[in-house]
């Protein structure tokens, strides 16, 4: 890692001693990361070999620069769309759990819909519509290709109501208000976008793993965002990976730099969740020198940021053992609290 910085280059080396700690929490739930911080010093201009202009590159080796630049900005490129697609993933998710939505939609076409522009403009008329015949409508949606290039879309909403008054044209060409059951006017909005029996929406999601996601707000907004960081490559750059409906704010989350180990930060952050809290998600990661803890407390819905609960306490050493097995991270065991059932 490498910045300049004023003319002057600065090499940036991971600390064996400081963490870099990021809390967030809003209604309730709570995201804690860390990995090592980083530290930036000076880099030392690397020795030169005989004089300037000594050396003159040939047309191949000219021809082998230039390919070896041009992947290099490609990577560059394609690490920085992993960035936004990471940080469009973080605030569909957070934005769902503020909003406390507890549904999901799922809509999929009878055609083979491949056509990225059509599906997005599709799902804004029904999340349109949907706000038109329900009062207070709120949503959240994600895209996501299926196996067989078809896309379709994951939402999260309020509960449907039971019953939903909508317009109907009747065999003289008059228009009739009737009553339709809540699970029933999705799918009769969606086929009035794109044609009769032409598609579903299916209520609860689609699946054995959206039925369980419907257990846990967090859980909720892990599926529905999952998708954006999922299928990132399929979305040109600059295009709109998520959509929602207007809502509260989201809170900011905070940046710490705490002077532990990442064993000791695993066993502090464990420590500081309330007998309220369900742990949902407790890992390391890829290189197990990072963590992430997501909890949820169904109880509180204020959206406040309590940072003194993560930088103001001190390291229960008692802990680490009752977190960690032998002597490397790499051992971690988490004895998580079952999710909490919402519905």
């Amino acid at each position: 890692m490498r910045r300049i910085v004023n003319g002057i280059l600065f090499e940036g080396k991971l600390s064996d001693t400081h963490l870099e700690v990021t809390v967030w929490e809003g209604n309730g739930h709570r995201e804690v990361s860390a990995r090592p911080a980083v530290d930036w010093v000076e880099a030392e201009e690397p020795p030169r070999i005989g004089p300037p202009g000594m050396y003159v590159l040939d047309a191949h080796e000219r021809e082998l620069e230039a390919a070896q630049l041009e992947r290099d900005a490609e990577e560059r490129r394609e690490a920085a769309r992993l960035r936004n697609a990471r940080r469009a993933k973080t605030a569909c998710r957070r934005f769902i759990k503020v909003m406390g939505f507890d549904e999901l939609l799922t809509l999929t076409y009878r055609e083979n819909v491949t056509d990225e522009a059509k599906v997005k403009d599709d799902a804004r008329r029904f999340f349109r519509r949907m706000a038109e015949l329900i009062p207070d409508f709120g949503y959240c949606a994600g895209y996501e290709p299926q196996a067989r290039g078809s896309w379709h879309v994951h939402a999260a909403v309020y509960g449907l109501p039971k019953e939903v008054a909508v317009k109907k044209r009747a065999a003289d060409g008059t228009w009739r208000v009737v009553k339709l059951p809540g699970w029933r006017v999705g799918t009769a909005v969606w086929r009035s976008i794109v044609g009769k029996d032409n598609g579903l929406c299916f209520v609860g999601g689609k699946g054995a793993r959206a039925k369980s996601a419907r257990r846990s707000l967090a859980k909720m907004a892990g599926y529905v965002s999952k998708y954006i960081t999922k299928h990132y490559e399929l979305v040109p750059d600059g295009q709109q990976r998520w959509t929602h409906s207007k809502g509260e704010q989201v809170p900011k989350s905070a940046q710490l730099r705490l002077r532990m180990s990442l064993r000791e930060f695993i066993a502090f952050a464990m420590a500081r969740t309330s007998d309220n809290d369900s742990v949902v998600d407790a890992r390391l990661g890829k290189f197990r020198d990072s963590y992430y803890l997501c909890t949820e407390d169904p109880s509180k819905n204020d959206g406040t940021l309590d940072i003194s609960r993560i930088a103001l306490c001190p390291v229960d050493a008692t802990h680490i053992a009752d977190k960690m097995n032998g002597d490397g991270v790499g051992h971690l065991t988490v004895n998580t609290r079952p999710v909490g059932n919402r519905r």
